[in-house]
């Protein structure tokens, strides 16, 4: 399919936030982008065309995607992978070319139509959020891998050559390895709006409140990248400090939903931090 003197030419199908961000990372380190695959809606079109425009690809739609690049990468929601793969297995002559998806929780068998037409397949994942406003760049973005050799070999080099790093997961554990990313964005995201509504019932406007929490937030996540999870604890939970708890508790009934959080989230520290009076605190939080 290729050699070691030149990279190999890349498909997009899919121009949402992940394929708007791989693709300039792409151009960017110098893979040629042959096409942009849209869905015929004319949202999704007009993605596909902006994307298209900035690394020099043809715009294309699937009733008319040309399909030949060497490799064929789809960036599409994790329900649509399959049926993906089964609309396009008849579009293209697969054997000796590689297709990617970029699913975090599906592993490359989802690609099996085009495997059985001589495909190398394979799964490649950014650990990384990914938003309307995200910046173009993949650099020191860790990259898990798996599928078929071929496909592996693809993986590694092209999460190296846009600046990331890589390793193999087992199939097999990759939606324990996609759970993480949940916990590390979208679930901090959420605690973060709860943050914000038991703003609003302290009589808090949500500007002010992002001020306040802005720098115990930001020094939360430096203490825990540089020291761990047991030296960044801290707070009424870590020093047993119950009385603190129990107004916790009742102040937050008036917060729906926030109250149950917070009990989650309590119990949790119990089981893996450091907390001075854990039996003092279980008993409080049952």
């Amino acid at each position: 399919m290729t050699n070691d003197r030149r990279r190999p030419s890349i498909t997009l199908i899919g121009p949402g936030n992940l394929g708007r961000v791989l693709g300039l990372a792409l151009d960017a380190a110098g893979y040629r982008i042959n096409e942009v695959v849209a869905r015929d809606a004319p949202e999704s079109r007009k993605r596909g065309r902006a994307l298209a425009r900035q690394v020099g690809a043809r715009a294309a739609t699937y009733a008319d995607a040309q399909l030949a690049s060497d490799i064929i990468w789809l960036c599409v929601s994790d329900d649509a992978i399959a049926p993906t793969a089964v609309a396009l297995a008849a579009r293209a002559d697969w054997k000796g070319r590689i297709a990617l998806h970029s699913s975090g929780a599906r592993s490359s068998r989802e690609l099996e139509p085009l495997a059985r037409r001589g495909a190398a397949v394979g799964s490649l994942h950014p650990m990384q959020t990914f938003v309307r406003a995200s910046p173009a760049t993949l650099a020191g973005v860790s990259f898990a891998v798996e599928g078929d050799p071929a496909a592996v070999r693809a993986g590694r080099r092209i999460a190296g050559d846009i600046g990331g790093s890589v390793f193999t997961i087992r199939p097999e554990a990759k939606v324990l390895y996609h759970a993480i990313g949940s916990f590390c964005s979208p679930m901090i995201i959420a605690t973060l709006a709860t943050a914000e509504r038991i703003a609003r019932a302290a009589g808090i406007p949500p500007v002010a409140a992002k001020r306040i929490m802005h720098p115990i937030l930001r020094r939360t996540i430096a203490n825990y990248l540089a020291k761990g999870p047991a030296a960044a604890f801290s707070g009424p939970i870590n020093r047993s400090d119950v009385n603190t708890i129990r107004k916790h508790l009742e102040a937050l009934r008036e917060v729906p939903g926030a109250r149950d959080i917070y009990l989650a989230l309590a119990r949790s520290a119990l089981r893996t931090l450091p907390v001075r009076d854990r039996k003092a605190v279980r008993k409080l939080l049952r």
